[in-house]
């Protein structure tokens, strides 16, 4: 009789927990717990969600507990790599897939398009943040019904540019000449996390130094400033080149306005990306940009009113629009005008307004 007891004890505790979570069904946002970049994505999107929502939409690291909930995979790795098939299928799941391509050679990258398009079956929607993104999707068997492309974004309310007095002020604190034309590269592109003295060949670093090796600016009017770690194959490149440059490495990601403020050029020479967030983020604060066709420039970037875009690989291109920008003044405040004007609709409050239209309706 104890134990007839016990188990409708049992089945009227799981009820209850079903209805709960039934009744407080909400979006959980898994994200990395780094202060870094992707921390920044998930608290601009959630805040947007819970402003539209006006109830909390929390962020976790693993979502295996949950049931009945909507959850969005921010951060893909705990999809891909987790323990997947414990999670319950009462959960609504979206994932936002930042970047990739087949040929990249890494591991995780391998990996993880191995158990593509079936990893994606339980996913209502996977998010994409560019045109080329979505179309190698589609050639890995996704349905394009399946997919929604949502750009990064940028929070307009901390970047923006600086006045020439505080672009003088902030020069000298980095110890950046007035008188040079730096150039800017914030990004991973070594190997591993110490030196990084081996490239990370699908961030171009190599097309990076072949093209500050064929600009026509002087090299004593040249300068380039670094931040990120693994920084090592660019440094000894400069050295080689005899180009000044200048590393900082930031604890806190949001560090980097003043950063982008000192530059004169931002210069992306990947071979492939999802984004990369320098776009917005330049544009934000009135740098002008040249870019290989990858990701968001891809899609962004017009060449010769917003910016500069060049094939994959074409550092004697890259050169020419550089030099464009030393030698043609006009020609940047021309684009500082445009891309200040074209980063508008990447503002992260707007970016939150697509994650919700998408959301929504499964709520």
């Amino acid at each position: 009789m104890g134990m007839i007891k016990q188990t409708w004890w049992q089945l009227g505790h799981w009820l209850s927990n079903e209805i709960k979570g039934r009744r407080h069904r909400k979006i959980h946002f898994i994200t990395d717990s780094a202060n870094w970049s992707f921390k920044w994505d998930a608290h601009y999107i959630t805040t947007g969600l819970s402003e539209r929502l006006n109830a909390e939409v929390p962020t976790l690291t693993t979502p295996w507990h949950l049931r009945h909930q909507v959850i969005l995979f921010g951060n893909r790795y705990p999809w891909f790599f987790g323990p997947r098939q414990r999670l319950h299928r009462s959960n609504t799941l979206f994932l936002t897939w930042f970047h990739g391509d087949p040929s990249d050679p890494g591991n995780n990258m391998q990996a993880m398009f191995n158990q593509l398009p079936h990893a994606f079956d339980p996913m209502e929607k996977v998010v994409v943040t560019c045109t080329i993104s979505r179309n190698i999707l589609r050639n890995c068997g996704v349905a394009d019904e399946k997919l929604v492309t949502i750009p990064l974004g940028v929070d307009l309310n901390h970047f923006r540019p600086a006045t020439p007095e505080e672009k003088k002020q902030i020069r000298a604190k980095l110890n950046i000449p007035d008188s040079v034309f730096c150039i800017g590269s914030f990004q991973k592109d070594g190997n591993g996390w110490d030196d990084g003295s081996t490239p990370k060949t699908v961030k171009g670093p190599d097309i990076f130094l072949d093209t500050l090796a064929k600009v026509s600016i002087p090299k004593d009017q040249l300068m380039v400033l670094l931040t990120g770690p693994a920084r090592g194959y660019i440094k000894n490149g400069l050295d080689r080149l005899g180009i000044p440059w200048r590393h900082h490495f930031l604890d806190d990601y949001r560090d980097i306005v003043p950063c982008y403020q000192a530059l004169d050029a931002y210069l992306i020479s990947s071979r492939a990306e999802g984004g990369p967030k320098a776009l917005p983020e330049s544009w934000a604060c009135g740098i002008p940009i040249v870019s290989t066709r990858v990701g968001m420039p891809a899609d962004y970037i017009q060449t010769g009113i917003n910016g500069f875009l060049t094939e994959l690989e074409d550092s004697d291109t890259l050169a020419k629009s550089l030099d464009a920008l030393y030698f043609q003044p006009d020609l940047v405040q021309k684009f500082r005008a445009e891309g200040l004007i074209a980063v508008l609709p990447l503002d992260w409050n707007t970016i939150a307004e697509h994650y919700y239209q998408m959301i929504k309706n499964y709520l």
